[in-house]
């Protein structure tokens, strides 16, 4: 597609529209962008979108897979526990422990040594259990 067959094509629409940039496989849609910006690199416009793997299973080489990053807190239900407070260091007990790049609510407390509650309904979260039954198995 050449600049001219896009600008008409875009002309169609609403000028106040937001643009989203869809990335598909074959049968389905796998993430859509509202991010996105042309730049030219040498060759003419590209229209580009950055992509966050944080999270994605990427595959590498030889059919070997490799976890970028484990899935963000917003994603995983860690429980409900008897107080924001509580449930703010078992958040932040989780990102320290699978190593995500995130801001922790209480950066000064030690996640190391400290044992996170169970939950309201008396049992651990299956997430936190699973950090507490590594932990353990080094110790």
């Amino acid at each position: 597609m050449n600049v001219r067959q896009l600008i008409d094509l875009l002309g169609r629409f609403d000028p106040e529209a937001e643009v989203r940039l869809g990335v598909s496989s074959p049968a389905r849609v796998v993430e859509t962008h509202t991010r996105i910006w042309v730049g030219d690199y040498g060759g003419g416009p590209q229209i580009n979108s950055a992509l966050d793997l944080r999270g994605s299973c990427v595959f590498v080489g030889f059919g070997l897979g490799q976890l970028v990053k484990d899935v963000p807190e917003g994603k995983i239900n860690l429980g409900h526990y008897e107080s924001e407070e509580v449930a703010a260091k078992v958040r932040d007990f989780f990102v320290v422990h699978q190593g995500l790049d995130e801001p922790l609510n209480f950066p000064d407390f030690d996640y190391e040594k400290w044992i996170p509650p169970k939950t309201t309904s008396g049992q651990y979260n299956e997430h936190v259990a699973q950090i507490l039954k590594e932990k353990l198995m080094k110790e």
